[in-house]
């Protein structure tokens, strides 16, 4: 015999604001199982109707036919929109959301012009960091197989346990190669990959890197935005370029530092649930009170593709309250959020459940949102390097409004994102 109760646990999103879901069920032995897991499926199939976001447009499915929720969420999902509904583990989504922790080997990687695979960040707290691996570094072989596009990197890594050993066979900026012997191991992940005040004529820019939006990030964004305040920042320059979002409190968080006292109080989103949720759950949020505030009235935001949710929701929460340039390509394209529910103290259930507005009531950016400055990830230069395409462009806007000209190299930008599901593609990194 089963219950079902609801109950706000976390603000997370990836866009999500978070509830739980709690089933709670008699133990089960192994003649159970069939019959557990054909509730199980009917339970979740029900849920879905009550919760997600296009509930009008979920078949009629018998869902005590599929194997798991798993099959069930992939049979019943509106698949002309919904890139992003997943199930995971619980405990690992809590990793993540709040203590910022993953189990990999924590570097991103992204295809070059040349179809080269290199590195594009390394967080500063894992092995691979320690060995000398850093962005631009590109990545040849795997356990001897060559690595080129199409290449399923997911498969040649192996399943994400601590002590997974890999080889990588790396060719450095000087062109000489080295092999190195990694272990997968819990990586505590900086969401801020690097920051720098650049004096730019008589102007102070800041330069900051920001890959996530998990509960950690709070403490790394007020220690950088209290010394660009002591610093007297002039302009920003929000490098989002591998952001795959996170919590809507921490995008509100530092909206909410860039803009200042002009927009305190003010909306900053705007979420909206499908018809048997609005009543209980539509809500705008404002934008909050914070210290080390910059108090500015335009922000330059460096983006590609990969640019989504969170990150999303902090160009178009600023946009109808200070000028936006987004430097680099369009962004991904994801105002949607997605509540997270506990289920059973085992899995985290992550459906679409809202959409997103700014003030202006903007949304529906499937597409993205347009860029201004289209510039190249120049994955051969470090962050911080003015010689980088995109922060070059950024820094020539700033300087004197207007574009360099068309970049020498543009390279497609491009993670192996399409290996990548769940919350793993959130977090971008391997």
């Amino acid at each position: 015999m089963k219950t079902t109760a609801y109950k706000y646990f976390l603000q997370l999103t990836v866009l999500f604001i978070a509830g739980s879901l709690i089933f709670s069920s008699c133990t089960k032995d192994e003649e159970e199982d069939d019959i557990l897991f054909k509730q199980e499926n009917e339970d979740f199939y029900e849920f879905m109707l009550q919760w997600y976001y296009w509930n009008e447009e979920i078949p009629n499915i018998n869902p005590s036919e599929l194997s798991d929720m798993h099959h069930v969420l992939e049979e019943i999902k509106y698949k002309e929109l919904d890139r992003w509904s997943y199930i995971t583990d619980l405990q690992e989504f809590l990793a993540y959301f709040e203590e910022s922790k993953m189990i990999g080997y924590g570097f991103g990687s992204a295809w070059d012009g040349d179809d080269n695979l290199r590195i594009s960040f390394v967080f500063n707290t894992t092995s691979m960091y320690d060995e000398g691996v850093r962005r631009s570094w590109i990545i040849e072989q795997i356990n001897g197989t060559t690595v080129s596009p199409g290449t399923n990197i997911n498969q040649l890594l192996g399943p994400n346990e601590p002590g997974i050993e890999n080889t990588f066979t790396f060719r450095k900026p000087d062109g000489t190669t080295v092999d190195l012997q990694v272990q997968k191991e819990e990586v505590v992940m900086n969401s801020i990959l690097h920051y720098d005040i650049i004096e730019l004529d008589d102007l102070n820019v800041g330069y900051l890197v920001l890959q996530g939006f998990t509960t950690p990030t709070k403490d790394e964004l007020n220690e950088v935005f209290e010394e660009f305040a002591a610093q007297g920042v002039d302009e920003l320059i929000l490098d989002m370029r591998y952001n795959g979002g996170g919590q809507t409190s921490i995008a509100n968080h530092i909206s909410s530092m860039i803009a200042g006292s002009a927009v305190s109080g003010e909306p900053f989103a705007i979420f909206r649930y499908n018809d048997l949720q609005a009543a209980d759950n539509d809500k705008t949020e404002n934008f909050v009170q914070v210290d080390h505030t910059l108090d500015l009235d335009r922000l330059v935001a460096i983006a590609t593709n990969s640019t989504a949710s969170a990150s999303e929701m902090v160009i178009n929460g600023l946009l109808p309250f200070m000028d936006v340039t987004i430097v680099g390509d369009d962004t991904y394209g994801k105002p949607m959020g997605a509540n997270a529910f506990n289920y059973n103290n085992e899995y985290a259930l992550v459906p679409i459940t809202f959409k997103i507005a700014n003030a202006n009531d903007e949304g529906d950016y499937f597409d993205g949102l347009p860029v201004d400055v289209p510039a190249g990830d120049d994955l051969s230069r470090m962050f911080g390097d003015p010689q980088e395409t995109s922060l070059q462009q950024a820094l020539f806007f700033i300087q004197t409004g207007s574009t360099k000209g068309a970049p020498v190299h543009v390279p497609v930008y491009k993670q192996p994102v399409e290996q990548m599901t769940g919350l793993q593609r959130i977090i971008g990194a391997f």
